[in-house]
C-alpha cells in the first residue's frame, strides 16, 4: 500500500469520523430544540435518509437485492437489530448526553469479539481475552461513580445493550458478506430502521415543524455520509490503522459536547472511558489480523 494510498485513506476516515460527531451533535440539539423529536423520530428520519442514499446509488448497479430483506432471514435479522440499535443509540444520545452515550456505544467491539467466538469460532487468544477484560473493567470504573451516587440509570443499561445489540449486528454482517453485497447489508438497516419506529413516531412526528422534518432528513444523510467514507477508507487503509483513528470519534464528540451542551466527566469516569476505548482499539487490532478488510468495513452506531 503506497503512501497516497494511504493517505487518502486517512482523510477519508477523519471525514467520517466529523460526519459521525456532527450527526450526534446535531440529534441532541434538535431533540432540545424541537418538540415531538426523540429517538424513534430521528432513527425513522435516518432510515428514509439512508434508503434513499442506497436507492440512489446502487439501484442501477444490479448489486441492490431489495428482495433479500424479505426472503432471506439473516439479512431481516440484521435489519431488525439494526434499526433497534440505532434506535437504542439515539434514545440514549438524547437521554444520557451525547459523550457518555457515544462512549458506552464504542464498547461493541468487546461484545462482538464473544459472540465472534461463540457463532463464527472466531480465535480468542489470551491476549484478546486480556483487552476484552479491561474493556469490562474500563466500563465498570466509567459507569461506578454515577451508579454510586444516584443508581444505575435505565438508560445507562439501555446504552449496553444498544452495544451488544451492536455486535451481533457485527457478527451477521461478517457472516452476510460472503453471500449479499454491502449495499443490500445496508439497506436492509435503512428500511427496516423505517419499518420499526413508524408505528412509535407517527404521533411525535406530527408536531415537528416542517423545518424541523428538514434537518431531520440533513442529520440522516450526514450520518449516511459517515458510514459511506468509513467504508471507502478501508480500501485505502489498515483495519489496524482505521480502527486506531475511530478512537478520535468519542474525543471530538466529548468536545463538542462540552461545548455546546456542558457536558462534562469526572476524572474517574474520564479513566474508565479511556481504559475502554483504549482497549476496543487494540481489540480491533488484534481482529484486523485475521479478518479481511472487506468483512471489517463496517458502519458505527449499528
Amino acid at each position: 500500500m503506497n503512501s497516497i494510498s494511504e493517505t487518502r485513506g486517512i482523510v477519508l476516515m477523519l471525514l467520517s469520523i466529523i460526519f459521525f460527531t456532527v450527526n450526534t451533535l446535531a440529534v441532541r440539539a434538535l431533540a432540545l430544540a424541537l418538540p415531538g423529536c426523540t429517538g424513534w423520530e430521528v432513527t425513522l428520519f435516518r432510515g428514509i435518509a439512508g434508503t434513499i442514499v442506497v436507492v440512489a446509488l446502487y439501484s442501477n448497479h444490479g448489486r441492490l437485492r431489495l428482495k433479500s430483506l424479505i426472503d432471506r432471514p439473516k439479512v431481516i435479522a440484521r435489519g431488525l437489530l439494526g434499526a433497534i440499535g440505532v434506535a437504542l443509540y439515539y434514545i440514549t444520545v438524547i437521554e444520557l448526553g451525547a459523550a457518555r452515550a457515544v462512549v458506552i456505544n464504542l464498547t461493541y467491539p468487546i461484545f462482538a469479539a464473544i459472540l465472534a467466538k461463540l457463532f463464527l469460532k472466531e480465535s480468542l487468544t489470551a491476549t484478546k481475552l486480556f483487552w476484552i477484560t479491561c474493556g469490562f473493567l474500563g466500563l465498570m470504573i466509567f459507569l461506578a461513580p454515577k451508579a454510586v451516587t444516584v443508581g444505575m440509570s435505565t438508560y445507562d443499561l439501555l446504552a449496553i445493550a444498544g452495544a451488544v445489540i451492536a455486535a451481533a449486528v457485527v457478527v451477521l454482517i461478517r457472516n452476510l458478506h460472503r453471500s449479499e453485497h454491502g449495499s443490500t447489508i445496508f439497506a436492509s438497516q435503512a428500511v427496516y430502521c423505517v419499518i420499526l419506529t413508524a408505528p412509535f413516531a407517527k404521533g411525535a412526528t406530527g408536531e415537528i415543524p416542517l423545518p424541523g422534518v428538514g434537518l431531520l432528513l440533513i442529520a440522516g444523510l450526514i450520518v449516511a455520509a459517515g458510514q459511506l467514507t468509513m467504508t471507502f477508507s478501508y480500501r485505502h487503509l489498515e483495519v489496524s490503522k482505521g480502527a486506531s483513528l475511530q478512537l478520535l470519534l468519542p474525543i471530538a464528540t466529548g468536545i463538542g459536547a462540552w461545548i455546546l451542551f456542558d457536558e462534562t466527566f469526572g476524572l474517574i469516569e474520564l479513566l474508565g472511558a479511556a481504559l475502554t476505548l483504549l482497549a476496543t482499539v487494540m481489540i480491533n487490532r488484534r481482529a484486523s489480523k485475521t479478518i479481511s478488510k472487506k468483512l471489517t468495513t463496517l458502519p458505527t452506531n449499528s
